[in-house]
């Protein structure tokens, strides 16, 4: 089961990241998404977790560093895909997407196998 929080910047980015890794979570479970892939890179390269390409983007718009971590997709609909594979409930998809599409950031942490 994954838990997902929604901010409105880096400030609150970096400590709802701070508080996941305080709770346990490795780096490489915690995934950032933000509707710019440069936004969820600056935070996760400064971070060390996951950059997660957001919809629409390329293979050529990712970072060296997040080019080499977990897995990337390119079409709106990966973006269901991605987030249900990192355990995100079908509930909370939609919501999600809302919240990217209105300019939030997206804060992922999950333990794997559970």
């Amino acid at each position: 089961m994954a838990i997902i929080k929604s901010v409105e910047n880096g400030v609150q980015a970096k400590s709802v990241i701070e508080s996941f890794i305080t709770e346990g979570y490795e780096r490489d479970h915690i995934h950032v998404f933000a509707n710019s892939n440069k936004r969820a890179e600056d935070i996760a390269d400064f971070f060390d977790v996951d950059a997660s390409k957001t919809p629409g983007t390329t293979e050529n718009d990712k970072g060296f560093l997040a080019s080499i971590k977990n897995f990337f997709q390119s079409t709106p609909e990966d973006l269901h895909h991605q987030l249900a594979d990192i355990g995100v409930g079908e509930n909370e998809h939609a919501t999600a997407k809302n919240d990217l599409d209105a300019g939030k950031i997206l804060i992922v942490a999950h333990h794997p196998g559970k």
